[in-house]
């Protein structure tokens, strides 16, 4: 437990790192992160639009949607503010970056999960707080049902950090693969824009058990608004489940990596 705690913390000193040289440039890191706000905000308008001009879907109504948006952005903020090294593996592979990692006696997962940030991820993160403020305020929401929102963020973006290094392994069995790791990671991504309520029958299976979209955004949001505890630890333990896969995952993919032979020093 102590060892856990101290590559944690290593991680986030890193991470300390990466912010501090990101806001030394000002105007780019304020820019990068109004700039997703605004781009989110189009997102959200076209969906308003839509159930005021055709209805509720399965019970989801505008209100509904804007929780569901708030938690998948904020889930989509944490992960790549946090842990955007993830989608940065099939790069580290093809230029042979990884190797600098392999070399420190820090676990992979970790120092890999901590190596970079998006600074524009940081706009998805106050953009997603904003929406579920909206919410609280338009739904008169519990302190319970807002709790469960929130706290959701944090199995959902470790989910969504876990299927972007898992669709990343692909660079392992794939030369050059960082276009095909981003449109498999599209795949994922995509679904978790939707309103739950689209996902019925067998497709919600898929989006739940297969491509676990709906575990970003959708199911937090459903747990969270009936207030249904059941669901929302199913949601942690299919986070945890992740977590476990891919860790597996990338242990087996690492064996197939051969050194980029890359010289020169990181600092």
């Amino acid at each position: 437990m102590v060892t856990i705690f101290k590559e944690l913390r290593i991680a986030l000193e890193i991470l300390r790192t990466h912010f501090a040289a990101a806001r030394e440039i000002r105007s780019a890191f304020a820019l990068q992160v109004v700039g997703m706000m605004i781009n989110n905000i189009a997102l959200v308008l076209v969906w308003i639009f839509f159930f005021e001009a055709f209805g509720e879907i399965q019970g989801w109504s505008s209100m509904e949607y804007v929780a569901m948006l708030g938690m998948s952005a904020l889930a989509f903020g944490i992960a790549f503010t946090f842990m955007s090294g993830a989608e940065m593996l099939s790069e580290y592979v093809y230029n042979g970056t990884l190797d600098q990692f392999l070399l420190t006696p820090r676990p992979l997962y970790l120092r890999i999960l901590s190596s970079c940030v998006r600074v524009s991820a940081i706009g998805d993160m106050f953009f997603g707080l904003i929406l579920l403020a909206i919410y609280a305020v338009w739904s008169h929401a519990s302190l319970l049902t807002m709790a469960m929102l929130l706290s959701s963020a944090v199995p959902a973006a470790l989910l969504m950090s876990n299927i972007a290094l898992a669709t990343s392994l692909v660079s392992f069995f794939i030369p050059d693969a960082e276009f095909i790791a981003h449109n498999l990671f599209e795949v994922f991504l995509s679904p978790s824009l939707y309103p739950g309520g689209l996902f019925q029958g067998a497709l919600r299976f898929v989006f739940v058990f297969i491509i676990p979209s709906l575990l970003v955004g959708g199911l937090p949001a459903e747990a969270a608004i009936a207030n249904n505890g059941w669901l929302y630890l199913f949601i942690w333990a299919m986070a945890g489940a992740w977590t476990a896969l891919t860790l597996v995952l990338l242990g087996r993919a690492v064996k197939r990596y051969e050194s980029g032979n890359l010289t020169g020093a990181r600092v």
